[in-house]
């Protein structure tokens, strides 16, 4: 039967109003809604399972490094990892509904071969979440999940100095609330500066976490429109970089060569180098965290930024690249920009920036603690 004589029927079985239709449409239509449901609460669970794992990974590598740095004991350590954990989960407790985390925290000390001290931490999480309305309608009100973190951090820790610097786009389209000019406000729809400035937050707060004396990171950046690029310079700590995101307005065009050059220049400065030497001998690990909203306005500055892309990864810089809400030609230069497709991220959502960010945070501080599982 050809697709029109195919289609031509189904109105036709849809139009009927006798026993054999509504005897299919008892058999079938539930079937379809089943069937609905499981791909929205799929995609749900697959979602909040991965923003509980982040959280339970962060919380335990964030007090595995407390413990070593001496600023936790054992007693304290359970509830700041839970506070910690808390405080990774509370935009999700706030914007999706149902939304349930209950972290319990172990806390194991091991003497290891050479006499010294192992604090070994595990946060394992219970979580739940309202299913969809069709899946409600078929008896199931609730998505539980469960995930557990592991960190471990050694008496005598390795560890790693870093540079980062920033590149974020301040250009106007970061002003709106969406993908495009006419996407409106709705209720908990931060405007995207703002969800950027969230998700600096969520990594500085990882950094910060790792390096509590100001010894082995240190951070700047630049952000950019189309005329002018602001900057913070490299420096110890993140204070100076949170205010230096937090004060950005939105507005102008788009065009990163120069924000990203800026950036790149300082990170591979001598004086860099120096400056870790002086407090802990160490060669840092140099890191560019490059995201937009948009596409440069012109295709020339695709091209110089690629550029200064591929000849910072021949320099050993690692870079990280977040694509939000981005259309196609942005989403091309980022994913060609990344060190390697792991290091490209999408979101299309203030809670996906910030798990992005997050996730680069985490990967930042693994450098201070490792994490066993």
């Amino acid at each position: 039967m050809r697709a029109s004589g195919l289609t031509a029927e189904c109105k036709k079985l849809f139009r009927k109003k006798d026993g054999n239709f509504a005897l299919f449409a008892a058999i079938v239509i539930p079937v379809l809604m089943t069937a609905g449901s499981l791909a929205i609460d799929t995609t749900n669970m697959m979602s909040a399972k991965i923003r509980l794992q982040n959280a339970a990974d962060s919380a335990a590598l964030a007090t595995a490094t407390q413990l070593t740095n001496k600023t936790l004991t054992a007693q304290t350590a359970k509830d700041f990892a839970i506070q910690f954990f808390n405080g990774q989960v509370s935009e999700d407790a706030r914007a999706f509904g149902g939304f349930k985390a209950t972290p319990v925290v172990g806390i194991t000390p091991i003497t290891d071969a050479n006499g010294g001290m192992v604090w070994q931490v595990s946060v394992s999480v219970k979580g739940q979440q309202k299913a969809s309305g069709m899946a409600a309608f078929v008896g199931r009100n609730k998505l539980d999940i469960q995930v557990g973190g592991k960190a471990e951090s050694g008496s005598n820790v390795t560890r790693n100095a870093v540079s980062m610097a920033l590149v974020l786009d301040k250009s106007g389209s970061m002003d709106w609330y969406g993908p495009t000019a006419n996407t409106g406000w709705y209720p908990g729809a931060p405007k995207k500066i703002a969800s950027l400035k969230s998700a600096v937050d969520s990594l500085l707060t990882q950094l910060a976490e790792a390096d509590p004396d100001k010894e082995y990171v240190r951070i700047g950046g630049a952000a950019f429109d189309n005329s002018l690029y602001d900057t913070e310079k490299m420096r110890w700590g993140t204070a100076k970089v949170s205010k230096f995101v937090n004060d950005l307005p939105a507005s102008g065009g788009t065009d990163s060569a120069d924000a990203f050059k800026w950036s790149f220049q300082q990170l591979t400065k001598a004086t860099e180098t120096t400056e870790h030497a002086k407090k802990t001998g160490l060669v840092p690990d140099r890191i560019i965290v490059f995201m937009t909203d948009g596409e440069n306005n012109f295709n020339a500055a695709d091209v110089s930024t690629l550029a200064l892309c591929n000849t910072a990864k021949l320099a050993k810089v690692e870079i990280y690249t977040v694509a939000f809400m981005a259309p196609a030609r942005g989403k091309a230069l980022l994913s060609a920009c990344a060190s390697t497709a792991a290091h490209y991220f999408e979101a299309s959502s203030s809670a996906e920036l910030v798990k992005a960010f997050k996730s680069i945070g985490m990967k930042a501080a693994n450098m201070v603690s490792r994490l066993t599982q």
